[in-house]
């Protein structure tokens, strides 16, 4: 992604997928030419800009192209999720460059966790997620 059009902020979200292609909550900001999700260290508890499709995918590929952050305690994430909270994630804990987890629940369950290993780190350069 290089531009903010088609975000809509989730509080002005109202539901109409016609309206706009992601909700955000959040603050992303164009960085680079590139969409940049920031993390606000103010707030109850600080948290990241979270980015989320107002489509449903029903079947195909979805990928993302995303480097991670760094801070201890912060988890860059690439989520597939249901309504019924089947969930599809591919994970980096900031304290564990190297290393994505990735988890698939059905229903709330989880069903499978398996660790992927990087060689440089995955805040180094790009790395794309994909998923058939």
């Amino acid at each position: 992604m290089t531009s903010l059009d088609g975000m809509q902020a989730n509080t002005d979200y109202l539901g109409d997928a016609s309206k706009a292609n992601w909700v955000t909550s959040g603050t992303p900001k164009i960085y680079q030419d590139q969409v940049l999700l920031t993390l606000s260290e103010t707030g109850q508890s600080g948290s990241g800009t979270l980015l989320a499709s107002t489509s449903y995918v029903w079947y195909g590929k979805v990928s993302a192209q995303l480097k991670t952050s760094r801070g201890q305690g912060v988890v860059t994430a690439f989520i597939l999720l249901s309504d019924v909270k089947d969930e599809i994630d591919f994970e980096f804990v900031g304290t564990n460059l190297d290393t994505a987890q990735s988890n698939y629940y059905f229903q709330g369950i989880t069903d499978c966790k398996f660790f992927i290993s990087y060689d440089h780190g995955s805040h180094a350069k790009y790395h794309r997620s994909q998923r058939d």
